[in-house]
This record gives C-alpha cells, structure tokens and sequence, in this order.
C-alpha cells in the first residue's frame, strides 16, 4: 500500500495543524548559542516551512485559537491586575506604557520612512516585543474593521503583511532581547548582585524555609518545675521568641483541645509540637525531654497551593499573619502572574497569589479557609461561565461607539480581554463562582496560542520567502531597533527619574516586554529572585496595554 503523505496532508486541515504543532514542539527543544527556542517559537517556524512548501492554514482555526487564548490571558491577569495598582503600580503601569510607546512611534516611523506595506507595523511591534497578545488584537482589529480599511488592499493581505513581519521580527525579539539584557548591566557597570542584596530586606530575597527549616513533629514532657508550667501557648512564644505550635496535649489519660491564647500547660503534661528542625534542635539543647507518643505523633505533613482571595490578607506581610505560631504552617513560595516570587517575613501578599504552604494537613485546611481556597482541590471547569465569558467578550468586540466622525470598538481581543479580567476578579471576591483549575487554563491558553501560532505560519511562509528577498532585512533591521530602543529608554527613565533599584527596574523591563526569558537572564545575573518582583508588576499591564496598542498601530 502506497501512501502519499504530501496529498495527505493536503486534504485533511486539522492533521496538518496538529503535524505542525506536534513537531514545532519538539523544535521548540532545540538549544541555539545556548538560548532554547521555546514551543511558539518552534511551531511558528515549522508552520512557515509548512507554507513555503504550498500548505495553508484555515482562519477560523486561527479565531477559535486567539479566542482562548486572549480570554485567558484576562482570566490569568485578572486578580493581581487591580491588586497591582496597590503596590508601586503607578511605576509599573509607566515603565510598560514607556516601553509601549516608544515601540508603537518607532514601528510608524520606520512605517512612513520606508513605506511598508499596510499592517507591517503592527506585525513589526508584535515580532519585536515578542509579544503575541500584539499580534492577536492587531489580527483581530482588521477583521472586525474590514469596512473601514482602504479599497486597494484587503483585509487578508493586511493580515498576511502582519504575519510576514511578525515573523521576520519575532526570532531577533527573542535571542536580540536576551543578549542586550544580559550586556546592559555590563554597559552601564550595574552589580546586579550587589542591587539585589539592597532591596532584600524590605522586599524579600530568597526562600522563607530552606532545607534546615521544615516543619517536624515532635512530643515533649513537661516536667516539674518547668518554666513552661502556668503559661499559656502564646505566652511561651513571645518569652522564647519561638513560633511553633502545639497540635495536642496528654493530660493524664486523655488528649485535651488546644487553644493559643486559653489552654495553661500543666505540670506532666505531653505535648505534640510542630516546629522547625532548627527549633527542635533548640529545643534538645535544653534539655526539654522528648518522649514518645504514638497517637500524639499521629500527624501528617503535607504540602498544599493555596490562592489567596481573602481582603482580610491582601497587602499583609507574610509575619503579619503568622502562620507557624498560630497554624503550624509555613511558606514555602509565593507565586505571581505565573512567576516565582522570592518570599520572606516581609513579602506583601496580593490578591490571586498562589502560596505554597507546608504543614499538619488539618491545620493547611484551616488556613486556606482562612486565606482563600487550596487549589488542587479544585477539580472542575466552570464551563457555563467559561462559555458565557467568551460570548459576553465577543458581544462586548462589537460595540461601536461614534463620537461624530470617529468610531471606537474594543474587537474581539479587547471585549474578551476585558470580560475575562472583571470573571477572574470577582472570583477572587466570591470563589465558588466561575471556577477555573490553573490546569485546565494554562492547557487552554498554550492550545489556544499554538493553534492560532501555527496558522500563521501557515499563512504566511509563501510570503515569508518573497519578503526576504525584498524587503525582509530591512524589516529584520527596523525590527531590532524596535527591539532596543524601547528596553534603553526605559532603563533610562527608570534608573535616573524614578530611581527604581536596578535589579527590581530589570525585572520589570522584561515584564514590559513579556519576556520570560529574559527573566531568567537578570535573575542569574543577580544571583537571586528579586527581580521577578518587578517582572510581575509591569507583566500583566503590559500585555493589556499591548493587546490595545496593537489594534490601534493597525489603523494609524
């Protein structure tokens, strides 16, 4: 049997989405210099040989793709996006916006200077930025506009000048980003580690708990004339500056309740304390007697996620709310927009931030009670709400608003983005409503963005390879200036204007460019977490500010 895999492929749209997608992944795996491609990057570039060699993509492929993709990217933003205003948001909210429009003037100066085709521009932003958000409302904006755009050129080949140049900029995005990141600090003689070191006491600068710090449970006997005798649990605290907590107490035959602030410990008693390591070595050097009690040592540790939602916590210091003496529970990380924070006892807490707390597993229960919700417990898809959000956020893209000759509409991104920000803040508000598991939205979100990735490369690798014999490095050219300038005038303003820390100001011009990467570049530098402070402050403004600025760019 003869099987012609080309003709194949020809006749059957969702194999060769799913081909492309399937080996842009593994492509994605590939180290070049020592700088990994990652999966969009490696779907794109195999779509684009796809469509050299004459294979196309189906749009509503690509709209159902964006769809999900740009409805999550609400969803993801949406707690920590008011949360952010809070806490230095007026610095991060500038620091994005500075980037943004540094980039949208140099794309319509290199736009008119060199009269590039329709849509080049925003193809030129998204590519430069590495920023797909761009790229999807810019792509959505000419398809919900096409009435108003000029009758010599349509709305498909506005939208294949877009791919072209996203493509051709997008590669230099990545790697040119990653390499002047790693040089300014060499440029402008910064010591990233010693930047760090200056902003660790006030905001955070590594694990709260470290492998001599887990939590243990031990049993302890109270003997005569012990100094513990007569006080209460809190009382032993505060003299012995130690923040453990008591699970149980032996009284004779039986095990008796235990309250903080009420239960007197008593001659004889047996005790069964949580503690650190180090607190229980404190504890053997003193010659507290450890015994053993089988039902008192009847405890499991465990290791939970919890969200916090609760207004009660938001803007306390992780001391402030006192896990370990009142809970026996301890924080092990605290993560934001997706980013690994550094945490300490005086890390601010915000809405949507996901902690990684250890301890007994009934007290872990209190505790998110208390903070939020524990979210591997959350096993089910809100999908009528899920469903609902993405028709609203459509519905909302088609509002047109004329104040006389001018007309304003969101698109599609932008009413999808909006309505799936305001679902994922009031859930933080009210958390049995629209439950959305990280899982299954991260698989949504990275399924979304492929889909819609490996259509346009797809679409745009027959002209992919016309453009490079032409225009293309010109376009690669203006594209890494895009890429730059943006990052340098930031820097600029951020070191000089706004005296930000240079580590924290680091981090937050990568968040201003969505670029994980480059993340990791600074944090290596800086030998510590610090500046992912500034990454998740700037990161979830900026890829709502660029979603809009790509719409805009398209029409101006």
């Amino acid at each position: 049997m003869e099987i012609n895999v080309f003709e194949l492929l020809k006749e059957d749209q969702v194999l060769v989405i799913f081909t492309v997608i399937s080996l842009g992944y593994l492509l994605g795996k590939v180290n070049l210099l020592g700088i990994q491609l990652g999966n969009i990057s490696g779907v794109l570039i195999t779509g684009l040989f796809f469509g050299a060699w004459g294979f196309t993509g189906n749009a509503e492929i690509a709209t159902f793709g964006f769809t999900l993709f740009i409805f999550c990217v609400g969803l993801q933003a949406g707690p920590s996006f008011f949360a952010a205003f809070a806490a230095d948001g007026a610095r991060y909210m500038l620091l994005s916006l500075i980037v943004a429009s540094t980039a949208v003037l140099l794309c319509l100066l290199f736009s008119n200077l060199f009269s590039l085709q329709h849509g080049s521009a925003a193809g030129m932003l998204a590519g430069a930025l590495t920023s797909t958000p761009t790229l999807v409302g810019a792509q959505d904006a000419v398809l919900s506009n096409s009435g108003t755009l000029p009758d010599e050129i349509s709305a498909q080949e506005i939208i294949k000048n877009l791919s072209v140049a996203y493509s051709l900029t997008y590669l230099f995005g990545i790697a040119g980003l990653l390499l002047f990141i790693k040089y300014i600090p060499v440029i402008f003689r910064i010591d990233l580690v010693a930047e760090a070191r200056k902003i660790a006491p006030a905001r955070g600068s590594g694990k709260l708990i470290n492998e001599n710090n887990l939590p243990m449970v031990r049993t302890y006997k109270v003997e005569s004339g012990s100094k513990f005798v007569g006080k209460t649990i809190h009382q032993i605290q505060d003299s012995t500056q130690q923040y453990f907590t008591v699970l149980g107490i032996r009284r004779g035959k039986s095990i008796i309740e235990v309250d903080r602030d009420t239960t007197i410990i008593e001659d004889g008693d047996i005790v069964s304390v949580i503690a650190s390591v180090a607190q229980h070595s404190i504890a053997k050097s003193k010659n507290i007697p450890e015994v053993f009690d089988k039902e008192l040592l009847n405890y499991r540790i465990r290791t939970k996620e919890i969200t916090i939602t609760n207004a009660d916590y938001v803007g306390k210091a992780v001391h402030e709310i006192m896990l370990p003496a009142r809970h026996g529970a301890y924080i092990l990380g605290i993560v934001r927009s997706g980013i690994e924070l550094p945490v300490d006892a005086n890390s601010v807490l915000q809405k949507g931030d996901r902690l990684e707390v250890i301890g007994e597993e009934n007290m872990i229960i209190e505790v998110s009670q208390k903070l939020g919700s524990i979210e591997a417990d959350v096993e089910r898809t809100d999908l009528l709400t899920l469903c609902l959000g993405v028709a609203l956020g459509l519905l909302l893209g088609t509002l047109v608003l004329k104040f006389g000759d001018i007309s304003i509409s969101l698109g599609s991104a932008g009413g999808l983005l909006i309505v799936g920000i305001l679902i994922s803040f009031i859930r933080s508000i009210y958390p049995t409503f629209g439950v959305f598991p990280r899982a299954a939205r991260n698989i949504m979100m990275d399924f979304g963005i492929v889909l819609f990735m490996s259509t346009i490369g797809l679409n745009a690798g027959s002209k992919v390879l016309e453009a490079l014999a032409t225009v293309g490095p010109l376009l690669m050219i203006c594209g890494a200036l895009v890429t730059i300038i943006p990052v340098l005038v930031a820097f600029l303003v951020g070191k000089y204007f706004m005296k930000m820390n240079q580590a924290i100001l680091m981090g937050a011009i990568t968040g201003a460019m969505t670029s994980t990467a480059s993340l990791n570049v600074v944090m290596d530098a800086a030998k510590s977490q610090v500046p992912a402070l500034g990454y998740a402050g700037s990161y979830t403004f900026a890829n709502v500010i660029l979603t809009f600025f790509g719409a805009l760019l398209v029409f101006l």
